[in-house]
């Protein structure tokens, strides 16, 4: 019975199906890498000191610059932390490493990477060399297409200085600052750079302060541009009715030539397919060309206690203007962008008592900011309009003596002008206007987004 049983419950079971086994799923391919990190680089600066701010963005230029290439899509990046932190000043001639750490972020193509890298910094010992040449690309300002908008040529016999004003209209597009050369060329560059943004008056200022700043103790950053690896110094992505605006003084130090150019690109694209293209159309305003800076800017004249009248000088107008070093080449620059002045008064005291005098800027062509280093120190000028004197700073002559003031300037983007600036014993006016105050600038006039014809010509 139980045998019998036994084969029963055999048959049964024999009858019953067998479950098949579960697949097992294959292991999904990796997905590549959004990005490559370097694991080192090497940042060449110069300056006395290089400050912790300019530090901070070249490490941060140069990691943009070394990864955005290896990028498989439009995956954003992110530093920090930087180790050792904060960073200090670095005087000419000493080293530093820096390690930063870095992220890329994936998407579904892409995976995220982290990693850090190291920035050796090196600050070269090198003496400072004023551009004797300017490079001037306001022609067309207001860009409606996409192509190469400006481009020079600096050899290491004659320092140049690009200064750039763009604004954009229509869809999104890049500005690019270019460099590029036949063999390996070594430069220096110090430069500057505000935007996008669509207060062109802020723009404008923030370009001339910092290059001032940056002139002032050498600061820059020395960079081999080699043979068929264009540099982009700058990039930046314009949306519409925003502006562009930037300076930068480039100097060969071995090698050269070197090509300076300003490309104007799709949204999303690279600049390197415009650099042998055709010029963009300019808008008939002349405001282009290369000019000789030689001798030019520097101005001069004497106050004594007791004129009549202020001593005073101009500069912005039509009637004093760099020479374009191309005859043939109806371009100007009134107004004198990307032009430093150097100005310097003679202050005379032939009394028996102390007298105080004042620096002061008189707007003549309309609204106008202003950026001074007057005898070293900062001094800064709000936005101003009315054909008043307004002021700067202040000196107290000593009784029989004789002193000398030196201003380091330049004009704003932006800014109106011819202007006047001077030095008397009537105190001028001691406030900078507000915003939207009949004596000052107006939202109407630091915003636009259609082209103006109301700035110099």
């Amino acid at each position: 019975m139980a045998a019998s049983l036994f084969l029963g419950q055999a048959a049964v079971a024999q009858q019953l199906p067998i479950p098949s086994p579960e697949p097992v799923p294959s292991p999904a391919a990796p997905l590549p890498a959004a990005g490559v990190i370097p694991a080192t680089l090497t940042l060449n600066v110069t300056g006395s000191p290089a400050d912790p701010a300019f530090l901070d963005q070249q490490i941060r230029n140069a990691l943009n610059r070394a990864i955005r290439p290896t990028l498989r899509t439009a995956a954003s990046i992110s530093y920090g932390p930087f180790n050792p932190w904060p960073l200090y000043p670095l005087p000419a001639g000493a080293r530093a490493a820096v390690n930063v750490t870095v992220r890329i972020a994936g998407d579904d193509t892409s995976a995220p990477v982290t990693a850090i890298t190291t920035v050796n910094l090196n600050n070269v010992i090198l003496p400072a060399a004023a551009p004797t040449m300017l490079f001037l690309s306001d022609d067309p300002e207001y860009l409606l297409t996409e192509g190469l908008v400006y481009r020079g040529a600096v050899s290491a016999s004659r320092p140049a200085r690009l200064y750039y004003y763009h604004s954009n209209i229509g869809l999104p597009r890049g500005l690019d600052v270019v460099l590029s050369a036949a063999a390996t060329t070594r430069v220096q560059l110090i430069d500057s750079e505000a935007g996008p943004d669509q207060d062109v008056m802020a723009v404008g200022h923030t370009v001339t302060r910092e290059l001032l700043r940056a002139e002032q103790a050498n600061v820059g950053t020395i960079v081999d541009v080699v043979p068929g690896r264009p540099f982009v110094l700058r990039h930046s992505l314009m949306l519409q009715a925003e502006v562009v605006a930037g300076a930068v003084d480039v100097r060969v130090l071995d090698g050269g030539p070197v090509t300076v150019s300003l490309v104007g690109s799709p949204a999303g694209s690279r600049p390197e397919a415009f650099l042998d293209g055709a010029r963009m159309p300019r808008d008939g305003h002349d405001r282009h060309g290369a000019f000789d800076l030689t001798g030019f800017g520097a101005l001069t004249a004497t106050y004594t206690i007791g004129a009549e009248s202020p001593a005073a000088v101009q500069y912005g107008g039509k009637d004093a203007t760099p020479r374009n070093l191309d005859p043939s080449d109806t371009g100007h620059d009134y107004g004198d962008y990307g032009i430093v002045h150097r100005i310097t008064f003679t202050l005379v005291n032939p009394t028996d008592d102390p007298h105080n005098v004042f620096l002061y800027q008189k707007p003549l062509g309309g609204p106008v900011r202003g950026t001074f280093f007057v005898d070293g120190q900062l001094k800064e000028l709000g936005c101003v309009r009315l054909p008043q004197p307004y002021w700067i700073t202040t000196y107290q002559l000593l009784p029989h003596s004789t002193a000398a003031s030196t201003t380091i300037t330049m004009t704003d983007g932006g800014s109106f002008y011819p202007v006047e600036f001077g030095v008397t014993e009537t105190r001028p006016l001691p406030y900078t206007p507000p915003v939207g105050s009949p004596d000052g600038c107006s939202p109407a006039t630091t915003r636009a987004a259609q082209p103006s014809r109301s700035r110099q010509q």
